[in-house]
């Protein structure tokens, strides 16, 4: 699996929360739908990075200023990674593949078109691959 970061929220187990906007995607916006619901197969996804300091310092937690100057996200977030392949495009998880728009920007898309909800459960079931890692 490619070594990705993605900064999302967590839960009292230390795992990010599933969510639209956390460990998740939200319809019409990060991927396409067509009118039965099915996610379509257009390289779009999950948002990830090679590290966490080429994310958007916009999403950075504040906390993190002292590494990343500019960092201004909220400190409610953490950056997780998953995975220690390079950052190249590819299979990514069962269902799942991890599609480059750039050197510094990936997103985690479905490997064939599925119904939403099948898309969704893929992203969540890798929820237990994912560690905090801010070094």
């Amino acid at each position: 699996m490619p070594r990705v970061f993605r900064v999302m929220r967590k839960e009292a187990d230390g795992l990010p929360t599933v969510s639209p906007t956390a460990l998740g995607i939200r319809a019409r916006v990060d991927v396409d739908v067509d009118a039965q619901h099915n996610v379509l197969v257009n390289g779009k996804g999950m948002s990830v990075a090679p590290n966490w300091r080429d994310i958007n310092v916009n999403r950075v937690p504040k906390r993190l200023r002292p590494i990343l100057p500019g960092a201004g996200g909220s400190n409610n977030t953490f950056c997780f990674r998953t995975g220690n392949g390079a950052f190249v495009q590819g299979p990514f998880a069962s269902g799942l593949t991890l599609e480059l728009d750039s050197a510094t920007h990936g997103n985690v898309a479905p490997a064939q078109a599925v119904p939403l909800a099948s898309y969704e459960a893929d992203i969540a079931a890798t929820r237990p691959d994912w560690e905090e890692d801010e070094t």
